[in-house]
């Protein structure tokens, strides 16, 4: 049995779409982790900021650990945003693939009537999907810059331990009598 032209047609051209939505589902997964990673530090970070301005920690520096975690908070409510706008974008963006796709099927049983509107849903859909993937790459570099400052406090606390330390023997060996 011959397939029919038209259903041929229809069926070849609702692809192309069903690739973007491929593309975007995997997008929208990886998003939502990273979302969930920044919840999950955003949390630790609360805590943590909660005990050290309630004086309920054995660290050291807390004053300066405080504002620390202050500092990363703000961040995070940046990378949020941006997590956020990505991820409202790539759902925008599957809307229109899954619209571009519907839209297809309906132009071709309408003998070409619609012609661009499955061709501007999907222009639409990529175009949205760039604008996410746009906010992802500066989620992503305001992580490595909030990591890096991390690095940078850690290393600083660990060099003023040190010094505090080789104060402390100075001090000892001042204060032995001899």
């Amino acid at each position: 049995m011959p397939l029919d032209p038209t259903n041929y047609m229809t069926l070849s051209a609702m692809i192309t779409p069903a690739f973007f939505l491929t593309a975007n589902g995997s997008l929208i997964i990886s998003t939502s982790n990273r979302m969930a990673r920044i919840i999950d530090r955003t949390r630790v970070l609360n805590d943590l900021s909660d005990r050290l301005d309630r004086g309920v920690t054995d660290l050291d520096y807390p004053a300066e650990r405080y504002e620390q975690a202050r500092d990363l908070l703000v961040s995070q409510l940046w990378r949020s945003d941006r997590i956020r706008y990505a991820l409202t974008m790539l759902y925008v963006s599957f809307s229109s693939f899954v619209g571009a796709s519907l839209a297809t099927a309906v132009d071709i049983v309408l003998e070409n009537k619609w012609i661009a509107l499955p061709t501007s849903l999907a222009v639409a859909g990529v175009c949205v999907m760039l604008a996410a993937c746009v906010n992802m790459v500066r989620e992503a570099l305001e992580a490595l810059r909030s990591n890096r400052r991390e690095i940078a406090y850690s290393e600083g606390l660990r060099a003023r331990r040190r010094a505090d330390r080789e104060a402390q023997a100075a001090d000892q060996t001042t204060a032995a009598p001899g």
